[in-house]
């Protein structure tokens, strides 16, 4: 099995051998001309010697010779073979050339070239990091963004502004990838939740019919069993039993209108009712749902705070299908602030007026309903809309999907925000034409 190798330090590796290779070549190069110079300058010295004793007849003991041969010769040594002969007073010596001093002289003339070549070779090797990393990043973030990707998730990556043109051109097409990827995602969530509503639609219409004729006839026969019980107490027998007689008619009354409720809740989901859409305006939500949750909230010990940011808002939509859905949004949020008891101030604020459509474009009416609860867990955030997904113990779990359908029937756009310290949800609502939209609702 071969080892992987990351092409960061590939590069590294290649930059690296670039410099060195340079380094050393231009090094070598003019250390093996000084090397050169340095000979053939020991050479003439050896020719003028020889050529001087011979003209002149000259005898001179080694001691002088070496001197006047210069510093790049010296006398051999036993065994080693001279590669220059002098024959002075019938008696010839040898001489080697003296690489040691060479060397040494060599290099104290080229010291400041050698230095320099050190301080590029480092220079080339932080250049070699810099390169390898300037080059290989981008296609790191683009392998994090693939695996992101592959795990369902939506991701962006910003241009950076070093990076060469393809590596923009490629990080441009992977984010228009990732933009498709997830409307795909969410259209075939769509059309997963279509016929999920379709198959539950078509069930709870035949539960809910066999489920109310029943539920009819029982509550005709509790009412006539409740005047019986009236009319026998009102002969004088049995009081005390008929009082509780009517105690558990009234609790059985109250179950069924109870179970009753459900059932149009859920008719009401699979088969809603028409939408009328008229010029509607979303200040006179203000007033009626001060009155429709006053008592509500203070059953909950619930601050309850309306506020409107602009007046006249005229939106197209269905008054009696906004007074649910601000209904059911606002059940909701005191539902989910009651367990905090005292640990925090239970606000509920119901807000009206204008803002920028979610995804751009022409301004549009708002509804904000927001509280200050717990917030939703992000693990569940993704389902809170589906038919009978519900984390309390009471309830249908069918309240934000009737929301999530007004909207979507009215023509209107969904917005929600949550953290620990709250949740916003945000209604966006065309307006009327020739409406007022100069006034914004700050979130």
């Amino acid at each position: 099995m071969f080892r992987r190798v990351s092409l960061e330090a590939l590069m590294k590796w290649i930059f690296l051998l670039l410099a060195l290779s340079m380094v050393v070549l231009m090094l070598g190069a003019r250390l093996h001309q000084s090397y050169s110079d340095k000979l053939v300058s020991a050479g003439r010295s050896a020719e003028r010697l020889k050529r001087l004793m011979k003209d002149y007849d000259l005898s001179y003991s080694p001691e002088v010779m070496a001197q006047e041969l210069g510093p790049y010769w010296r006398g051999t040594s036993a065994g080693e073979v001279p590669s220059l002969t002098i024959d002075s007073g019938g008696k010839e010596y040898g001489f080697v050339s003296n690489t040691q001093r060479i060397y040494v002289d060599m290099v104290e003339e080229e010291r400041y070239l050698i230095l320099v070549g050190m301080l590029g070779l480092i220079i080339a090797v932080e250049l070699a990091v810099f390169l390898s990393y300037m080059l290989t990043r981008p296609l790191r973030r683009l392998t994090w963004m693939c695996r992101e990707v592959a795990g369902g998730v939506s991701v962006r990556i910003p241009q950076t502004l070093f990076s060469p043109y393809e590596f923009h051109e490629l990080v441009e097409s992977f984010n228009n990838m990732s933009s498709q990827l997830e409307r795909w995602r969410e259209v075939q969530r769509q059309v997963s939740r279509m016929d999920r509503l379709a198959a539950l639609g078509e069930m709870i219409s035949g539960l809910s019919h066999e489920i109310r004729n029943p539920l009819a006839s029982m509550r005709i026969q509790t009412d006539l069993l409740r005047d019986e019980i009236d009319r026998l107490a009102a002969g004088g027998e049995g009081q005390q039993d008929a009082e509780e007689a009517r105690e558990q008619i009234t609790v059985l009354g109250s179950e069924m209108d109870r179970l009753n409720n459900i059932v149009m809740q859920l008719l009401s989901f699979v088969r809603p009712r028409l939408t009328v859409i008229t010029p509607v305006k979303l200040d006179d939500l203000l007033p009626w749902s001060g009155a429709m949750l006053g008592s509500q909230a203070q059953k909950y010990n619930v601050r309850l705070v309306l506020q409107s940011a602009a007046q006249d808002v005229a939106v197209m939509a269905d008054s009696e299908l906004l007074r649910q859905l601000v209904m059911n949004l606002a059940l909701n949020a005191m539902q989910s602030m009651s367990p905090l008891n005292e640990e925090r101030e239970m606000v509920l604020t119901v807000a009206i007026g204008y803002a920028p459509a979610p995804r751009g474009g022409e301004k549009m009416g708002m509804i904000m309903v927001s509280d200050t609860g717990p917030g939703i867990s992000p693990d569940i955030k993704h389902r809170i809309f589906d038919p009978f997904f519900t984390t309390k113990k009471e309830g249908t779990g069918l309240g934000l999907s009737i929301v999530q359908r007004i909207v979507e029937g009215l023509g209107g756009e969904l917005s929600l925000e949550s953290s620990p310290n709250g949740t916003t949800f945000k209604i966006y609502l065309k307006l009327q034409h020739g409406g007022r939209d100069d006034e914004h609702l700050d979130s």
